[in-house]
């Protein structure tokens, strides 16, 4: 067999993949710059002028989240009485009994060997610890579901906690108010109970926020949203329909394995640059694009939302119906149905920094979690185009760049991986390992060193190499998540589970002020 025509067809495959790569992460580059020269900008005192209140109503869906209330309740009511008019409003749910049966009769047959943290995440250490003493007092080998389930029922509920923390409270400015959600849905659905039971005033003028139990917005974060709510105004006319509040990633080194502690700091420093990089960028363009006159056929652009530091117009929020129920995950299904009907969706250009995953188990359920909402495209087309809201086109538009961005998320690892064999076999050709060189240089190398300097750290070469590597390990991590989600859903014939896909928080949570991603 001849095969003197293969190599030029190898190397011509292998040169356009890598070439390929490296256009991509170069434009990525492009925008990381460009953000990080519009974001977290200082602003001189003189300049900052007084503007109007700003209402917000902090919206907190808790699940399982009995240790986060008494801290969640000391940040949020101090700072909120800064904003004459706000609320804070915790809402429990039902799910969090029937979650614990489920979770009785998973204990069922488990010995004391398994009574661990990776293997029930959604338990705190005193649950396992309790059960641990119970198994022991049984003088069996295994648990049952009747002693989990009493175990279980002997601690307090998060409603429980947040009744008691609010018996405790003196009459207060904020108004702090707990609703407890009788159904079976998930955050989405928590939020859209408690909006409904909001005594609004003014739905133009007043903003429901949502964060999660371990957010916390900095003074300076609100005080910046304000200004930037007013520069809004003064530009539109009316204050913005919806503002995001982009986030960083940070770890505090919780795990004891020196390798999973900095894996994890490389994947949360990967997430951060995907927030500048991509996310940052496209909510710019959807903003931009969505208020200028549209004539011409399309979308606008496609919005992804996330679900923490979200601030969305009362009005707004009514309109569209609040935060899709329908759909796995809620945050990137509102973006499209925002997008649907033309409404900008701006980026606050300041950002927050919020706690990632301490662990490998918890990051790999963390990313297959979040690859769910790239899932949910296709229903959020039936879903709406069935409704009237959009056209054929619109739709075909919306779900070809979702599968454009589920796409890219699957190949990053493969394309990392990759580009680093090319880059390291002595046999490849050097326009090829240039290539590859370039694609890893522009997404492990570059940025980082960009996020040092933006941040006033700049780096030495030793710490510029340990973060790189970090930062591509997270990278040849990033995929797996994803494909898990795609296995299980192919296997199981469902995404949906009986237990929300959350564990317990068991770290401190970052703040605002926390600029620090070593």
């Amino acid at each position: 067999m001849n095969t003197r025509g293969l190599k030029p067809l190898r190397w011509s495959a292998t040169w356009w993949i890598a070439a390929a790569v490296a256009a991509r992460n170069v434009n990525g580059l492009r925008h990381i710059r460009r953000t990080l020269a519009w974001a977290d900008q200082p602003v001189r005192t003189g300049n900052r002028r007084a503007v109007e209140p700003m209402v917000l109503h902090v919206v907190i869906p808790v699940l399982r989240e009995q240790q986060q209330i008494t801290a969640a309740l000391a940040w949020f009511v101090p700072l909120l009485r800064d904003f004459p008019g706000s609320t804070l409003t915790l809402v429990t749910t039902a799910r969090e009994e029937a979650e614990r049966q489920h979770l009785a009769t998973l204990l069922a047959g488990a010995t004391a060997a398994d009574l661990t943290v990776e293997r029930f995440p959604q338990l705190t250490g005193d649950e396992l610890a309790a059960l641990g003493k119970a198994l022991t007092g049984t003088g069996e080998g295994t648990l049952t579901d009747a002693v989990a389930a009493e175990m279980l029922s002997g601690f307090p509920t998060t409603a429980d906690i947040v009744t008691a923390e609010l018996a405790r409270l003196p009459q207060a400015d904020p108004l702090v108010r707990h609703v407890h959600y009788r159904g079976d849905g998930r955050k989405a659905a928590q939020v859209n109970a408690a909006v409904e039971q909001l005594a609004i005033a003014d739905a133009e003028q007043e903003y429901i926020a949502v964060y999660d139990v371990d957010s916390r917005p900095s003074r300076e974060l609100l005080e910046r949203t304000a200004e930037f709510l007013a520069r809004r105004r003064a530009a539109d006319g009316e204050l913005p329909c919806v503002v995001q509040q982009s986030a960083r990633f940070a770890t505090q080194g919780a795990a004891g394995a020196w390798w999973e502690r900095s894996l994890c700091r490389g994947a949360a420093r990967a997430q951060t640059l995907w927030t500048v990089r991509r996310e940052i960028p496209n909510l710019r363009q959807q903003a931009d694009t969505a208020r200028c006159p549209h004539t011409g056929p399309g979308l606008p652009g496609l919005a992804q939302t996330v679900g923490h530091g979200l601030l969305v117009r009362t009005d707004v929020f009514r309109k569209v119906g609040g935060l899709p129920t329908f759909t796995v995950l809620d945050d990137v299904a509102f973006g499209y149905r925002l997008t649907l009907d033309g409404i900008p969706v701006d980026s606050l250009p300041f950002t927050t920094t919020v706690p990632a995953a301490e662990y490998l188990r918890e990051l790999l359920a963390q990313s297959e979690r979040w690859f769910q909402s790239y899932l949910d495209y296709p229903k959020c087309a039936a879903c709406w185009h069935a409704e009237g809201h959009g056209s054929s086109r619109d739709h075909a538009m919306a779900l070809t760049i979702g599968a454009y961005r589920g796409m890219a998320w699957l190949l990053v690892s493969p394309a990392t991986a990759l580009c680093l064999a090319l880059a390291l076999d002595p046999r490849t050709r050097l326009p090829v390992r240039a290539a590859a060189a370039t694609a890893l240089w522009a997404s492990a190398v570059a940025p980082v060193r960009a996020l040092a300097v933006a941040e006033g750290q700049p780096l030495t070469v030793r710490a510029t190499a340990v973060r790189s590597a970090e930062t591509l390990a997270g990278l040849l991590l990033k995929s797996v998540g994803p494909l898990t989600a795609l296995g299980r859903w192919a296997v199981s014939g469902t995404r949906h589970t009986a237990l929300a896909p959350k564990s317990n928080r068991r770290t401190v949570p970052s703040t605002t002020t926390d600029r620090e991603f070593a």
